[in-house]
């Protein structure tokens, strides 16, 4: 597989891209097209394209942290589903890592939420159990409920501070613009 770091929403495969993420995510947990635009010039902010073969699979998007990637948002194709793209992807992305890994999930209130937390805790993440709250990613937006996985390790509360000041150092002034589209 190839992964391809795009840097702007003029690449061929971004709109296949594009339209995977809006479905793949609910609109409290993803970002408007003008933001993703802006977001993408951030150097520590990664959007690649996975291929196979010429043909495209799905995307990863993540943030290079001082101490740890923050594993953003990440889609396969869905007929591609449960054949071991997902995984394979997720192991090189670690394998890539040179620092801990962070992600967050839903609560396991449903039986999808239940095999993605499954998923990731087969590859190697922990489930962290403090109270966290993702920030809105539109102006007006509300704080989305979720939880934390880490790998290698469980982080501390002290861990999840940091890494939520680093986030927002970098990357709220994109959720917080007004929303015009």
């Amino acid at each position: 597989m190839e992964y391809t770091r795009i840097e702007n929403t003029e690449h061929p495969l971004f709109t296949k891209a594009w339209s995977l993420y809006v479905k793949s995510f609910p609109s409290e947990e993803r970002r408007i097209i003008r933001t993703q635009k802006k977001i993408m010039n951030n150097p520590l902010y990664h959007f690649e394209i996975i291929t196979d073969d010429g043909k495209f699979v799905g995307f990863i998007m993540w943030w290079d942290f001082e101490k740890r990637r923050y594993l953003e948002h990440f889609a396969t194709l869905p007929r591609l589903r449960g054949k071991g793209y997902g995984k394979h992807i997720i192991e090189t992305f670690i394998s890539r890592a040179n620092s801990p890994i962070l992600l967050e999930v839903e609560h396991p209130d449903t039986e999808i939420n239940k095999r993605r937390i499954d998923f990731y805790q087969r590859i190697g993440f922990v489930l962290n159990e403090y109270k966290y709250e993702q920030p809105p990613h539109t102006k007006h937006g509300d704080y989305v409920p979720l939880m934390l996985m880490t790998y290698p390790d469980a982080v501390s509360q002290e861990d999840v501070k940091l890494f939520c000041q680093q986030y927002c150092e970098h990357a709220s002034i994109y959720h917080y613009m007004p929303v015009t589209d």
